[in-house]
């Protein structure tokens, strides 16, 4: 083991060859934890220097990293470039360069980690076809599920599929990292932005169509309550459970609905929902958002304030626990990094670069001088025992405990990602209160054991071993802390307030690595109030640039929750690494909220630099036009986006309206966008005669994104899909066979599934955890029972 002491990813060199926010955002979390991250650019730069002519988003996503410009299109043949590839750890790309794809990169360099960050993938039948954050949000169910059930349905705003595309990308980066530690090997990591939009939009949903036996639930909503208007602006709830409902009921006068099966569950009240939040509207107006804020906090009913890039930056709590910074070397703001390593020093906000800034002769040199941060062999120890012959051998957490004390969908998906990757995860329950989500289901589950059903659960939990314990009874926590110790890492994601009393934070305990991750931090007057996902995009602002112009804002429904499983996931891992190379473990503190204000980071620099408020654009876009979802035969729909002038060329022949060929203002992004309307009817008009098939198969063969509206329960039997074998099949005792989605990166090496058993029943490892790691016997086993400290049937 080494001293102490510099950043988890110091000395880690890393080549982003990437044009998009999501390479951006992955090698930034890379750069943040310490590693050296240089850009190649082209001559003309980096496309995001240019973005809305304030280079903003790429300060942000650039602070720290150094720029180097390669030759007009071959970024790999120059020998300057070359040799940094040569030298480099980690090489991301998110284009199959003519001269040279990211397979053939892996193949030339053994020991290089390669991401490849493509739409669909670099194998599939769609691999080579093209797409944009509209059509994959349309593939993924995204747009399908959102909006008033008989209007117009809208996508999410904030391009959030890109953001979560890095943050994965990185976490497979660490994961690959290990497994070069233990074998020498690199990687080609294939993530798929598709997978990507699953994975945050869609994940149980296409689990509850599956369970269903009527047929897949209806999918386009809006959650009532969501977002109500208040006397002073909007405040946003999230009630997701018949308890915070009932609580939110009575805040509002309106008791007797806790006990309306009409009203009381979440999936009925959606029809009624133009009466229901008339009569909210009536209580929510005569009070101020602040006034309802501390009504709902007394009554533990998750709410927020909606935010924005103007307003976010000044909410008390985050200034009060300092979750923005100033820019380096300007006076706005931008979020810290989303989570904070008690021991660990984080690397000091540094200046980005300058266009050419540095000398890719020189970078190379100097990485080419530098030991390589490989541990192979001598660390294998690190990473536990050796495994007996087999595939298991080759999984990189392998030998890593993980005590899962996780509740609902992000804590259980960053513990589940550990788990895909090797490491035996603890799922740590109690019969008094059991993971919410077994319990909680819009859906109209039935049948026997109704809470083994439950589609959360069963996406967000294979794989894992499962444990009941009494946390409030000093037995269950005495049993607790025996089990603990058994670990390497707790993860818990509940407040502050309710971990903190069950007496298993062992502050002196050297070796542990403890990831907390509760909705609004640690520290600040928020700390302890209740928070999911939809109120971290309330008040990030990622409601206010979700839905129509006209119309009120609306939550994206939930990948604030996976985007911060994936935060998460990504902070311990480099607390793993720290550890494999000092022996020593520290507390990760990964608040949700702040994951969710660093995807939504545009909106901040943006106001910060120019005071441009970004506002909602229904299923349009600021730069782009015609660029919308439209109406075809048989009351479906399609959404259509065409990015640049060349698609846009081909878009207007295969169309053929002969007003469009002759009017040189449409030549022009620019111009296209000031005629976006007429473009709109005149697109609609021409879907309005052909099938959804008819459009997709007109525009997608010549370079157009197009693409069906699918349905959350289709989207297991999509082509690419199937061709890549991302749902897998697990057989559940209660359920029987389940498709289930996996890890939205494959790992070329890899011949294992990620979900490597189903979600665990209640309590299924009572006698096997507490018998035979911590020796109970028959009789003290039955007396837990007996007293509700273990069990296996919720209360």
């Amino acid at each position: 083991m080494t001293t102490p002491g510099g950043p988890a990813l110091a000395g880690l060199r890393v080549l982003d060859l990437t044009s998009g926010i999501a390479g951006a955002y992955g090698t930034k979390l890379l750069v943040d934890a310490g590693a050296d991250v240089v850009t190649v650019e082209t001559p003309g730069g980096h496309p995001l220097r240019a973005r809305d002519g304030t280079g903003a988003l790429f300060r942000f996503l650039h602070t720290g990293k150094r720029s180097v410009v390669a030759e007009p299109g071959s970024p790999f043949q120059s020998a300057p470039t070359a040799r940094l590839v040569a030298a480099a750890d980690i090489v991301m790309v998110d284009a199959v360069p003519p001269e040279r794809t990211a397979a053939s990169l892996a193949r030339a360099h053994p020991e290089l980690i390669v991401v490849s960050l493509t739409p669909f993938g670099l194998v599939g039948p769609w691999s080579e076809r093209v797409a944009s954050d509209l059509t994959l949000q349309a593939l993924c169910s995204s747009i399908a599920g959102r909006g008033e059930r008989h209007g117009s349905p809208v996508s999410a705003g904030g391009e959030l599929i890109e953001w979560a595309s890095g943050t994965a990308a990185a976490v497979a980066c660490l994961v690959s990292l290990r497994r070069r530690d233990r074998t020498g090997l690199g990687e080609l990591i294939d993530l798929a932005a598709l997978e990507v939009a699953i994975t945050i939009f869609n994940g149980f949903r296409a689990v509850s169509g599956q369970l269903v036996p009527a047929g897949p639930p209806p999918y386009q909503v809006v959650e009532v309550p969501s977002i109500e208007p208040a006397q002073d602006g909007w405040i946003g709830f999230a009630t997701l459970s018949a308890d915070q409902f009932a609580s939110f009921a009575a805040m509002i006068d309106r008791p007797e609905w806790a006990d309306d099966p009409e009203i009381s569950r979440i999936d009925v009240r959606i029809d009624r929902a133009a009466e229901i939040r008339r009569d909210i509207a009536v209580w929510t107006t005569r009070h101020t958002v602040e006034d309802i804020m501390t009504r709902a906090a007394a009554r533990r009913v998750p709410s927020a304030p909606l935010g924005d890039g103007a307003t976010t930056p000044r909410l008390a709590h985050l200034v009060e626990r300092g979750a923005f910074v100033t820019h380096p070397g300007r006076d706005y703001l931008q979020p810290r990094v989303p989570y904070r390593l008690g021991r660990t020093p984080q690397p000091a906000l540094r200046l980005p670069p300058e266009l050419g800034s540095d000398d890719a002769a020189t970078v190379a040199a100097t990485w080419e001088s530098r030991p390589s941060t490989s541990r192979h062999p001598d660390h294998r120890d690190a990473a536990g025992p050796e495994a007996p012959p087999g595939e298991d051998a080759d999984l990189p957490l392998r030998g890593i405990r993980v005590f899962d004390l996780t509740s609902f969908w992000a804590g259980p998906y960053a513990s589940q990602i550990l788990g895909f990757f090797g490491a035996e995860v603890l799922k740590v329950e109690s019969i008094q209160r059991p993971d919410g989500t077994r319990l909680a289901t819009s859906y109209g589950i039935r049948g026997d054991q109704v809470w083994e059903r439950a589609p959360l659960f069963q996406a967000v939990n294979t794989g894992k071993r499962a444990v009941t314990l009494d946390l409030g009874d000093p037995r269950g926590q005495e049993l607790g802390r025996r089990l603990l110790a058994e670990c390497d890492v707790l993860v818990e994601n509940y407040s502050p307030r309710v971990v903190e009393r069950f007496g298993l934070l062992d502050e002196d305990r050297t070796d542990l690595i403890t990831l907390r991750m509760p909705a609004w931090g640690l520290t600040g007057p928020w700390r302890d109030r209740p928070g999911f996902a939809q109120t971290m995009e309330q008040a990030a602002g990622l409601a206010s640039v979700t839905g129509f112009p006209e119309g009120p804002p609306l939550i994206p429904r939930g990948p604030c929750d996976p985007i911060g499983a994936l935060h998460g996931a990504f902070a311990v891992l480099a607390a793993i690494r720290d550890r494999d190379r000092t022996g020593l473990g520290q507390l990760v503190e990964v608040p949700l909220v702040e994951s969710a204000l660093n995807v939504a980071a545009e909106q901040f620099v943006e106001y910060g630099a120019t005071g441009t408020l970004l506002g909602r654009h229904g299923n349009g876009h600021p730069r782009a036009a015609p660029h919308g979802v439209y109406r075809t035969l048989g009351e479906a729909w399609v959404a259509i986006a065409v990015m640049d002038d060349g698609q846009w060329a081909r878009f207007r022949d295969a169309v053929g309206i002969n007003e469009w060929r002759h009017d040189p203002s449409l030549a022009t992004a620019k111009g296209r966008v000031a005629d976006r309307a007429r473009l709109d009817r005149d697109v609609a008009q021409w879907c309005a005669s052909r099938s959804t098939d008819e459009v997709v198969e007109a525009l997608w063969p010549i370079g157009v994104p197009a693409a069906p509206l699918v349905p959350p329960h289709e989207v297991v039997s999509l082509p690419q899909t199937e061709s890549r074998r991302f749902f897998e099949t697990v057989t559940h005792p209660v359920i029987g066979p389940l498709r289930l989605p996996a890890f939205p990166a494959r790992l070329v090496s890899r011949t294992l599934p990620y979900h490597r058993g189903h979600a665990p029943l209640l309590g299924q490892d009572n006698r096997a955890l507490l018998g035979g790691w911590l020796g109970l016997d028959d009789t003290e086993l039955a007396a837990l029972s007996d007293d509700g400290v273990i069990g296996t049937r919720p209360l």
